[in-house]
């Protein structure tokens, strides 16, 4: 099934790319200033993978797959939203603390677009003819 495919692709992706966020957040906290705008940048990178996370989940619970396809991403970007808003306000340790949370999260949320299995095909087109 394709939408499993790409929401595999997103969900690796998403975790990519949180990884690197609490890279760039560190490296800021240890005094290079120059990686903020890389972090902020980041960050906004990260915000649009879970939309488009959320907006493959839409479509993969129509189908009937589980609800944690569609809610999982969107208490992502509720969690982001507050984060962005943490750091913009510069509050550092409480930033820190729920970003520890998002990423994982994200990591459990790349862990289940993995273990969601495909749809089996079709017992006739997998069976010999006879």
């Amino acid at each position: 099934m394709a939408q499993i495919r790409q929401l595999r692709i997103v969900a690796t992706l998403l975790f990519a790319f949180a990884v690197a966020q609490a890279g760039l957040g560190s490296g800021y906290l240890d005094g290079n200033g120059a990686l903020l705008v890389a972090h902020a940048t980041n960050a906004f990178a990260v915000l649009v993978l879970a939309v488009i996370g959320a907006v493959l989940g839409i479509s993969l619970r129509r189908a009937g797959r589980p609800g944690w396809t569609f809610w999982m991403p969107v208490g992502i970007i509720i969690a982001i939203a507050v984060q962005m808003m943490l750091g913009f306000a510069g509050i550092k340790g409480l930033h820190v603390f729920l970003g520890v949370l998002i990423l994982c999260t994200i990591t459990a949320y790349c862990s289940y677009a993995w273990r969601l299995r495909l749809p089996e095909r079709a017992a006739t087109a997998a069976s010999p003819a006879q």
